[in-house]
Order: structure tokens, then C-alpha cells, then sequence
């Protein structure tokens, strides 16, 4: 072995005991602010226990393919899944295949453990503030995908809020975006072209929200003294706009730190011979004040709700 400078090949010493020390990492596109934080959380945890992260992409036109790509065949021992869309029944087959699973923003009651946030409360906590400090009336929705619950949630929240003061959100005034650079300009301009200005455009994330206050800017809009504009992450972004964009703060590298310790919990007790059961954590978020609502300070707000 000295003499021919014999290396053992690490892939196939792991084939061979039936572990890849992989875990592998599926997210909607890597160049999303929104990202950056989880993959990070995700690296650190991951590696510090000796696997390497393999990351995967798929823009949503290509989402419904992602179950089924080479990936998924003997390549990775864990998997954490950041809302993307996926088919159950092809999720229920990769976990019967031994495969460790958890979902961020998504879930698959009793087979897949969850990383989720307190999207209800941290929109109604949103809510409130924009009617009951600003005095708001008349709002509108840039929504984020249809295919995650987290969207869903903070529009449930947000029309839960305007009814209990007696306001509606008409069908005309929520408009779908994607989560992605881009649909939040288009949004803000179809909500422009209405015949009555909304007062405030609460979107479903702060890429969306940034798009609305530059597009709004360009139209000669001053945010927030005729339009206020908010925002959900608190991502860097939101911190760079002009104005600070109002925001609800997620824990975003806390939940990826979290997936990875799931799948590692997972993994260990395979390993170990015991019995391991997915579980479901939900987070807190918190609210952050900033001028793009039309207050003039900035602060942050504590919100209770998550459990685990």
C-alpha cells in the first residue's frame, strides 16, 4: 500500500456500510436571501458531526420533478426539504427508503419531522400594529406560493385581524406573488392600476416587499407618507431599503440548525437500534418596527406562540 501510494476511496468505504455521510439539502434557488441563513445553519450543524451537505435547487417549474431526480437513489443518508413542493406519496416512498426527512415550512403529518414558525401570530401581531397604531383601512396582499403553508397562514391571520375591526380585504386587493425577485414589482403595479390606492401593501416576504417600495418609488410614490409597505423574514435586505422596511423576523438559521439536528437525532438512533419518532417544532417569531410602516423609530416586539 506504501509503495503504490494506496488511497482508500472514502465513497465507496461508505457504500459499503451502507452510509453515504451525506445529508442532502433541496431549497427553491440558492441565490434567495431568505436562504442564505438556512443553509448556513444547516452547514454548521451538519458538519460538525461529520457529513457533507449536498445542496440541490429546483425553480418552481421544476419542482414537481425533484422527488425523482438521481439524487434521492442511494446518495444522501438524510434530507432536509425548505418549502419546495413535493408529491407525498413519492416523499412517504424516499422515507421508506431509509432516507431521514425534514421539512422546513412544510409538513407530512407522522412520517417527516417539521421545522415551522409562527407564521399566524408573527402577521396578526403585523396586523394589529398597522390598524391599531397607524390606523389603516384599507390594505392589500402580495401573496407568496401556493404550494407552502406559510403564505396561507399569514393570510389567514391577516384577514382574521381586519375582521375583528370590521375591515375587509376584497378579492382585487390581494394580488399572487412567488416569493421571488420580481413578482413583487409586478404585483405593486397591478395594485397601483386599481381605482382606489390601498393605504397599505403587507407582502408575503421582504424580497417581494423591496420590489413594492422601489416600484412604488418609481412611480413617484413617497413610502411610507402614501403608501406603507411591510414585509415578513427580516432578511439583510429589509434593514437597506429606503425606507427600513417593517417586518416580522424569523429565526431562519435557527431553522436550519434545527432540521439538520433532526435528521442527525434520526440518524443516531438508526444507527443505535432504538426507536426514533419524526418530530414538530414551531418557532417564535418577532416583530420589527422600522419606517416603511410610517413609524418613525425603529424597535422590536417578542411574539409568544411557538412551541414544540
Amino acid at each position: 500500500m506504501r509503495t503504490l501510494n494506496y488511497q482508500p476511496n472514502s465513497l465507496a468505504q461508505r457504500l459499503a456500510s451502507q452510509q453515504t455521510k451525506m445529508i442532502g439539502l433541496v431549497l427553491t434557488q440558492v441565490n434567495d436571501p431568505f436562504y442564505y441563513p438556512i443553509v448556513r445553519g444547516v452547514e454548521d450543524t451538519v458538519s460538525a458531526a461529520g457529513y457533507t451537505l449536498l445542496i440541490m435547487s429546483h425553480p418552481p417549474q421544476r419542482l414537481e420533478d425533484a422527488p425523482k431526480r438521481p439524487l434521492w437513489q442511494n446518495m444522501v443518508d438524510g434530507l432536509i426539504w425548505v418549502a419546495v413542493s413535493f408529491d407525498p406519496k413519492e416523499m412517504q416512498r424516499i422515507i421508506n427508503n431509509k432516507v431521514v426527512v425534514s421539512l422546513v415550512q412544510q409538513e407530512l403529518s407522522g412520517s417527516a419531522s417539521a421545522i415551522l414558525t409562527d407564521n399566524y401570530h408573527g402577521m396578526a401581531a403585523l396586523a394589529q400594529h398597522l390598524v391599531e397604531v397607524h390606523g389603516y383601512q384599507r390594505f392589500a396582499y402580495i401573496t407568496g406560493t401556493n404550494y407552502t403553508a406559510d403564505s396561507r397562514e399569514r393570510l389567514r391571520a391577516l384577514r382574521d385581524v381586519l375582521a375583528q375591526h370590521q375591515l375587509d380585504l376584497p378579492a382585487e386587493y390581494i394580488v399572487t406573488g412567488d416569493y421571488l425577485h420580481g413578482s413583487g414589482s409586478h404585483a405593486m403595479h397591478k395594485l397601483l392600476a386599481l381605482p382606489e390606492r390601498p393605504q397599505v401593501v403587507v407582502a408575503a416576504n421582504d424580497q417581494m416587499a423591496a420590489d413594492a417600495i422601489l416600484t412604488a418609488r418609481e412611480r413617484g410614490l413617497r413610502v411610507p407618507e402614501e403608501i406603507a409597505i411591510t414585509g415578513f423574514d427580516d432578511v439583510p435586505l429589509a434593514r437597506y431599503t429606503m425606507p427600513p422596511l417593517t417586518t416580522v423576523r424569523q429565526p431562519i438559521y435557527e431553522m436550519g440548525a434545527q432540521a439538520a439536528r433532526q435528521v442527525l437525532d434520526g440518524l443516531r438512533a438508526r444507527e443505535e437500534g432504538r426507536e426514533w419518532l419524526p418530530v414538530k417544532v414551531v418557532l417564535p417569531n418577532t416583530l420589527v418596527i422600522r419606517q416603511s410602516c410610517g413609524c418613525p423609530l425603529n424597535g422590536t416586539l417578542s411574539l409568544e406562540g411557538g412551541d414544540a
